[in-house]
């Protein structure tokens, strides 16, 4: 009886432990605007700075630089599919930026990390609109990509669109749903907004994955 509680214990107890290392992967984009901010991915045996090297690589070949183009230098790319990227300082800081402490380890130490920030534009990424109205415009984005021994995180700071018919740029709030009218319903013409951002920034991500892992590169698009 005893061997069988403590089995018991230990079930419940390695239970416990995987639900709560259970990671999301996948934005979605509702009332409550982007959900999770943001998440952390494991690729096991590879160091920070590999995971950077490796993320600049992946920068450059998807927005138009040749392969020695693997520094920070802050121009832009662009390549015939309609995608435009930059590399950002570090010092650049964004209003949608939260403020996070570094995580500790065991030790008591920060954990050491290292980032990559950067701009893309692509091209018909969202489409909304009834009737004459009706059109597709082109995104842009800044991401923050942070590298630790063994994971990265994916942060979407920025995102923001501008239509024919306007000067200026609309931000995408990452904290509430843009397109919600007063009465809490999606407004008309922008109901297929929110799968489309959620589309592009989870096959974003994918790409870069891929790209870490070796995997076969597809397009966001």
């Amino acid at each position: 009886m005893k061997n069988i509680v403590i089995l018991a214990i230990i079930l419940i107890s390695t239970f416990s432990y995987a639900q709560s290392d259970k990671r999301d992967t996948k934005f979605v984009y509702g009332e409550k605007g982007l959900e999770p901010r943001h998440f952390t991915v494991d690729i096991k045996g590879v160091d920070r700075k590999e995971l950077l090297s490796k993320a600049i690589d992946w920068f450059n070949e998807k927005y138009g630089y040749s392969k020695s183009h693997h520094d920070k230098t802050g121009k832009t790319g662009k390549t015939e599919t309609g995608k435009t990227g930059k590399i950002l300082s570090d010092n650049d800081i964004y209003e949608d930026d939260d403020y996070e402490e570094d995580e500790i380890d065991l030790s008591g130490k920060a954990k050491k990390s290292e980032k990559l920030r950067f701009y893309g534009f692509t091209d018909n990424a969202i489409c909304f609109g009834a009737g004459d109205n009706y059109s597709c415009e082109g995104l842009e984005y800044i991401i923050e990509l942070r590298f630790r021994d063994g994971d990265y995180r994916f942060k979407p700071l920025k995102l923001t669109y501008r239509t024919a018919t306007s000067k200026n740029k609309q931000t995408i709030s990452l904290k509430k749903h843009k397109f919600h009218s007063k009465d809490g319903k999606i407004k008309e013409g922008y109901e297929k907004v929110s799968s489309q951002i959620e589309a592009f920034l989870n096959s974003l991500n994918k790409s870069i994955l891929n790209y870490l892992t070796d995997k076969e590169q597809e397009d966001e698009r």
